[in-house]
């Protein structure tokens, strides 16, 4: 129709995420569904509260499902490192509370909603009096872990890989962007293998598998690397809870041996085995 104007849209909603007050938040999202003319119409006004409801929802940049790398307790926020079913890595700021939750190694649904939190320019003093708002996880429910529909042990002899991750492709890259892996090579009930994070110390594990369980010993062939346990107490090796190990001394300056390892692999998905050869053995 002659003489209105057309409708506008914003470039970007990304200002939705970083809005510093609810002013901001509601015109943003009033903007995208109204054209000016109408954003100072009655019936708009009256629809703020609903428009502010719609609002309160996660980006599509941010996973609703992940698993949880690392939380880092902030000054504004608890943060929160993040990998993707598809291996996309992300930080996500979340209410402090989700902090204080064992949530590490774990694979969660998360939930999004809007809050305040402690404006940037407060440098970390809580007095300053100033906020902003910004979308924060503010549930991470902890799901069952998947497991694999055969057991190591019932596999044809070869060459595997198993990923903390999950995937709908039948190729999976060689260079896995996150998550935990093992590399490993089957031989009847024997198994022997590299087990580790992605981005992180890893540790050779061989031994006899008993359904997905592996029994043995393990060696870490890293510069500088310590003991976890020297003695009868199995300790975590790294956060996903899949290995423990005990019994462990220094070999030289560059390995050490534990005697006793468990590698349970049930929290694990297999994908193609990728062409990095597994060790015969660890030494």
């Amino acid at each position: 129709m002659m003489g209105m104007s057309a409708p506008y849209y914003p470039a970007s909603t990304a200002t939705l995420a970083n809005s510093t007050d609810d002013l901001t938040i509601i015109r943003v999202c009033i903007v995208k569904l109204f054209s000016k003319r109408q954003w100072a119409s009655a019936s708009v006004i009256a629809s703020v509260l609903l428009v502010r409801a719609f609002c309160s929802t996660a980006t599509a940049s941010q996973p609703p499902i992940a698993t949880v790398q690392r939380l880092i307790p902030g000054d504004r926020a608890c943060y929160v490192e993040l990998t993707d079913d598809s291996g996309q890595t992300s930080t996500e700021r979340a209410s402090l509370k989700i902090c204080e939750q064992q949530l590490v190694g774990k694979r969660v649904r998360l939930t999004y909603e809007s809050g305040n939190i402690l404006a940037e320019a407060c440098q970390g003093n809580p007095d300053c009096g100033k906020s902003e708002t910004v979308m924060l996880i503010s549930r991470a429910d902890v799901l069952a872990l998947a497991k694999p529909t055969t057991t190591i042990q019932a596999l044809a002899d070869g060459n595997y890989r198993y990923w903390s991750g999950t995937t709908n492709q039948s190729i999976v890259s060689d260079t896995l962007k996150a998550g935990i892996v093992f590399n490993f090579r089957k031989q009847g009930n024997n198994v022997s293998g590299v087990f580790g994070p992605v981005d992180g110390e890893a540790i050779c594990v061989q031994g006899k598998v008993n359904g997905n369980t592996i029994s043995g010993f393990a060696v870490q062939n890293l510069l500088g690397a310590s003991v976890l346990s020297a003695g009868e107490l199995f300790k975590n090796f790294g956060p996903s809870g899949a290995l423990s190990v005990r019994r462990g001394y220094k070999v030289d300056r560059q390995r050490v041996r534990y005697d006793s390892a468990l590698l349970n692999v049930a929290g694990l998905n297999r994908i193609n085995a990728g062409s990095q050869t597994p060790p015969r053995g660890c030494v």
